[in-house]
C-alpha cells in the first residue's frame, strides 16, 4: 500500500520527525537523516501493521503488501496523527516571528512534534520519562513493546493496546518492565483507558481551552504537571513550560555557561510569547537536533 498524504503548507517532515525523541522510542525507528521513520500501528480487534513514512514532496505512507479499506483508513489517520498535520501551529508561527530570538522556527516551518499513533502511546510513554534518564526510558518502552505488542504479519510489535496493559498486574510492571515507581500508576492508568473511564483518543479534537483539558489531564494516574503540559503540546495546546531537568540543564548551558538559574528566570526569558512559550523554548533547546535533520 502506498498513500500521499495531503500535508500544510507550514509542515516540514524531517523538523518533525526530529522534533523530540519519540523517533528513536520503540516501536519508532527513523532514518539517519530524518527523511523516513517508521512504527507499527495496532489494529482494533487484534494485530498489527508497519508502516514507513517518508518525505516526498511533503509525506508518503508505505505498508508492506494489500489492505482493506477500513485497515487503510486507520493506516491514514493514525499517520497524519504521527505527523501530527491535523495541528493547527499558524497562531505558534505568527507569535515567533515576532520575536528575532525564534523568528527561524517559522521560517524553517518547525513546530510539530512527532507524535504516536495513538494519544495512549503517548501519555504511557510521557509517564516513563519521569524522573530517569533517557537510557532508561528506553529499555522500560522496549520491554513494553516486546512483551505485549500486537504483532504485525512480518512479526514486528507495536505498541501495547490499554486493553492488554490492563490485563497486566502491577507486580509484571516492576518485575517485567522494571517501571518501579511508575508500576501501580501504569495498571491504574491502563484500566481506567480500558474501562472507558478515560479516553485519551477524545483529546484530539477536544474543543475546550488548555486550562480545563489539563485538568482532566492531571486527574490521571502517574499524570503530573509535567507530562500534562507536554501532552498539551503535543495536542497543539500548550499550557505551561514543562521544566524538568534536562530542559533546565539545557537552557542553562545556552544561555548561561551551565551556572543554575531558577525557574522564574527562565519563564521570565520566554513571557514574551504567551501561552506559546513552552513550545518555543523546547525548540529552542532542540535546535541543533532539528537543523541536523534540514543538513
Amino acid at each position: 500500500m502506498r498513500v500521499r498524504l495531503e500535508t500544510p503548507s507550514d509542515f516540514s517532515f524531517r523538523r518533525t520527525v526530529n522534533s523530540h525523541g519519540w523517533c528513536d522510542l520503540a516501536p519508532f525507528t527513523s532514518s539517519a537523516d530524518a527523511s523516513s521513520v517508521e512504527t507499527v500501528v495496532a489494529l482494533p480487534g487484534g494485530g498489527a501493521r508497519r508502516i514507513v513514512l517518508r518525505e516526498d514532496d511533503g509525506a508518503v505512507l508505505e505498508s508492506p503488501g494489500a489492505v482493506d479499506p477500513a485497515t487503510r483508513r486507520i493506516l491514514v489517520a493514525a499517520s497524519r496523527r504521527i505527523l501530527a498535520l491535523d495541528v493547527d501551529i499558524a497562531s505558534f508561527h505568527d507569535a515567533v516571528r515576532r520575536d528575532p530570538r525564534y523568528r527561524w522556527i517559522a521560517t524553517t516551518r518547525s513546530g510539530r512534534l512527532l507524535r504516536g499513533p495513538s494519544a495512549f502511546e503517548d501519555v504511557v510513554k510521557l509517564v516513563l520519562t519521569t524522573n530517569c534518564s533517557w537510557a532508561f526510558t528506553k529499555k522500560m518502552t522496549a520491554a513494553l513493546v516486546e512483551r505485549y505488542g500486537e504483532s504485525s504479519p512480518d512479526g514486528a510489535r507495536s505498541f501495547p493496546t490499554a486493553e492488554r496493559l490492563a490485563r497486566v498486574h502491577e507486580r509484571e510492571f516492576r518485575t517485567v518492565v522494571r517501571a518501579g515507581y511508575r508500576s501501580p500508576y501504569l495498571a491504574a492508568l491502563c484500566r481506567a483507558v480500558a474501562n472507558g473511564d478515560t479516553d485519551p483518543a477524545s483529546w484530539d479534537t477536544d474543543s475546550r481551552e488548555a486550562v480545563a483539558l489539563r485538568k482532566d489531564i492531571v486527574k490521571l494516574p502517574g499524570v503530573g504537571p509535567y507530562v500534562a503540559e507536554n501532552l498539551l503540546k503535543f495536542l497543539g495546546k500548550p499550557d505551561g513550560l514543562a521544566l524538568d531537568s534536562a530542559i533546565r540543564a539545557g537552557y542553562s548551558e545556552r544561555y548561561h555557561g551551565g551556572r543554575k538559574v531558577t525557574d522564574r528566570t527562565i519563564a521570565r526569558r520566554v513571557a514574551p510569547l504567551g501561552r506559546w512559550a513552552g513550545l518555543a523554548l523546547w525548540f529552542d533547546l532542540w535546535r541543533a537536533w532539528t537543523d541536523d535533520a534540514e543538513s
